[in-house]
């Protein structure tokens, strides 16, 4: 199976995103793959990114599209929770345009905060296949207390930049975590929902995706023993997204 490989003209509010595209040569369906919170640490030797998902999301025939919403590594423009739903919704589209993806089943792969982020904007009516949420967060940890700790944590943690606004009154940006929330928003999904997590994630803890099973009983859950917070890189975890997204789009 032969895979090409371009980059994506993304722009959202004026801000240029960093995305791409992996494409098999006759792709089975389409799937969006979304981050997480980024840390500043660098990343652990042999950690392709998302780009290395996309290829291995590819090398299993679907087309896949990778984004870095706004602020995160090489993209512009200035961090908030709202925010990112307009770019994860533009990227959606962007996706949905490509020619080679016309008339596929098309899912979207949520990881951490990604999967809180793709969950509200299916909920908010974006039209998808399929939803699977790998380690995230029934509710916010991090940024459950004080805003002003919470966008320091960002700034200082994250590596993100802020809007002035926002450095100046942290409450109402603090506020969209209240809104953009997994457990709030995963029960008016209608589609065939994946919630996948490993029992040793030292970032969400497990219990998060029981609470997000009670929300959606209609999801399935998938708990992969010994896997840590980032499912993209567990071979087990990748092998039951896989596996599951044949089914469900099939």
């Amino acid at each position: 199976m032969s895979i090409t490989e371009r980059e994506l003209d993304v722009t959202v509010e004026g801000s240029k995103l960093d995305a791409g595209v992996a494409i098999p040569s006759d792709p089975r369906g389409v799937v969006l793959l979304l981050h997480g919170l980024p840390s500043i640490n660098p990343p652990e030797p042999g950690d392709l990114g998302y780009p290395g998902f996309a290829q291995l999301a590819a090398a299993e025939g679907w087309l896949a599209v990778w984004g870095d919403m706004r602020a995160v590594r090489a993209s512009e423009g200035f961090f908030s929770m709202e925010g990112w739903v307009r770019d994860a919704t533009e990227f959606v589209r962007i996706a949905r345009s490509l020619e080679e993806a016309r008339s596929l089943p098309f899912a979207f792969v949520g990881s951490s905060a990604g999967g809180a982020v793709g969950t509200e904007v299916v909920a908010r009516g974006t039209q998808v296949d399929a939803l699977a949420l790998l380690a995230a967060p029934a509710s916010w940890i991090s940024f459950a207390g004080d805003p002003a700790t919470a966008l320091q944590m960002v700034q200082l943690q994250a590596g993100m930049a802020l809007a002035p606004e926002s450095i100046a009154d942290p409450e109402a940006w603090a506020a969209e975590y209240e809104v953009v929330t997994t457990e709030r928003s995963i029960g008016k999904i209608d589609v065939p929902t994946l919630i996948m997590h490993g029992d040793v994630d030292e970032v969400v803890p497990v219990e998060h995706a029981y609470r997000l099973k009670e929300a959606a009983p209609d999801a399935r859950l998938e708990i992969v023993s010994g896997a840590p917070h980032q499912l993209r890189r567990h071979e087990v975890a990748t092998r039951l997204l896989f596996d599951w997204l044949g089914e469900v789009l099939a």
